[in-house]
């Protein structure tokens, strides 16, 4: 059976099956981050956590409040590997620190226990995946970014554009919470599409 009848029907193939490219240039992440902001500060956060934390789009949905630590300097967020379980702190930039706040202004229901409530619902629910999934290919044509892209391209990003940063492959299994140095290579993809134009100048500017 071939790898095309083997894949879900509308789902993106992959690097290392057609060529297909999931690593996004400095550009087009700073396009992506300019159409986000333009629809609101949740989805210009979200977009910024799940690129600079190479989060999983269920680790996205199910950040809470909790999670996040107002009190430490810098501050922190935990995040609870969603394959692996395992609970890592990483410490937010100022910047970063300080859309999560401006989101916690405006955000509804108040007192939803998740970052990112789903409004149809009850407070109990968190955005759905499949939601942040659709809004994120709206971003996408908003852009300009050609292709069809999925949110798990901003982890692939983050994988490769550490490595062209000279992180080790330990770094970036961390960061991707892989405890496989192998698992976390397939992330990387040194190609030529771009993404080593400026030479990782701004990698995560705001």
């Amino acid at each position: 059976m071939s790898e095309d009848t083997k894949r879900k029907p509308g789902r993106p193939k992959g690097t290392k099956l057609n060529g297909r490219k999931r690593v996004l240039t400095v550009d087009e992440v700073r396009r992506l981050k300019d159409a986000a902001d333009a629809m609101g500060p949740k989805y210009g956060l979200i977009i910024r956590l799940t690129l600079e934390l190479a989060l999983r789009v269920h680790e996205v949905v199910r950040l809470k409040i909790e999670d996040f630590n107002a009190f430490s300097r810098p501050h922190q967020v935990h995040i609870v590997g969603a394959k692996e379980g395992r609970r890592i702190t990483y410490d937010l930039p100022d910047r970063l620190w300080a859309r999560y706040a401006k989101w916690l202004k405006v955000r509804e229901p108040k007192d939803s226990p998740w970052v990112f409530p789903n409004r149809l619902y009850s407070h109990d629910e968190h955005m759905t995946e499949m939601g942040v999934q659709g809004t994120f290919r709206v971003l996408c044509r908003r852009a300009g970014i050609e292709g069809k892209h999925s949110i798990h391209d901003l982890r692939h990003t983050a994988a490769t554009w550490m490595a062209q940063n000279g992180d080790s492959a330990a770094q970036i299994a961390g960061r991707l919470r892989h405890r496989s140095l192998v698992s976390a290579q397939v992330y990387i993809d040194f190609t030529d599409n771009k993404a080593h134009d400026r030479v990782m100048i701004a990698r995560y500017e705001d």
